[in-house]
């Protein structure tokens, strides 16, 4: 103990002249002074050992919230980067629907102004406008190297000659009943009025 005094050890001389029991109280007092001294140490070992636990800890716990901290910022980063690139891409559509509605508005434009000398043709020349658009649209969606792209340009080619065969034919047919709806018409006109 700091407050205590240290007994005075005996020389050799003094030794012998003091007898049994006094140096058993005296081995009492030292090993009683070693024993104080030693749960001295210890208490003061747990506390260091405590405090280093404590010190780890916070140490752990401020490495802990500065790399939630970092992942925090790089996760932040990279919403913003995202929202960055869908705002572009948002804009990219944009601009092509704006270019797709010029485009329409100047395909209206230029039927309105045109004169209509051939009707089929007018109109064949839409619907392949329309339809190539589609395809073209459409094949866009083929990775280029898919194995299924050589069959659906097959399947395209197929439809546009069954297509054109179709077109053909309706127009035949329009052509060939025309004259005959409109006798038709007049006669059951003039039916009408007889009556």
């Amino acid at each position: 103990m700091p407050g205590s005094p240290i007994p005075k050890v005996p020389t050799d001389i003094e030794r012998e002249n003091l007898n049994r029991e006094e140096l058993l109280a005296l081995l009492r007092d030292v090993t009683e002074q070693r024993d104080n001294l030693l749960s001295q140490f210890e208490s003061m070992a747990l506390q260091v050992d405590e405090s280093v636990r404590e010190i780890a800890a916070d140490v752990l716990d401020a490495q802990l919230s500065e790399r939630k901290a970092k992942a925090s910022e790089r996760h932040a980063e990279q919403e913003a980067t995202h929202a960055m690139e869908l705002s572009l891409q948002l804009d990219e559509e944009r601009r092509k629907r704006a270019e797709i509605t010029a485009e329409f508005a100047r395909f209206r434009e230029a039927i309105a102004r045109a004169p209509v000398e051939d009707p089929w043709g007018v109109l064949w020349r839409a619907a392949s406008q329309i339809v190539s658009d589609w395809v073209a649209w459409a094949r866009a969606k083929f990775p280029p190297d898919s194995p299924f792209l050589p069959w659906f340009d097959r399947a395209i080619a197929l439809l546009k000659a069954a297509g054109r065969l179709a077109f053909r034919c309706v127009k035949a047919l329009f052509e060939w009943a025309q004259p005959r709806v409109i006798e038709l018409w007049k006669r059951l006109k003039s039916e009408l009025r007889r009556q």
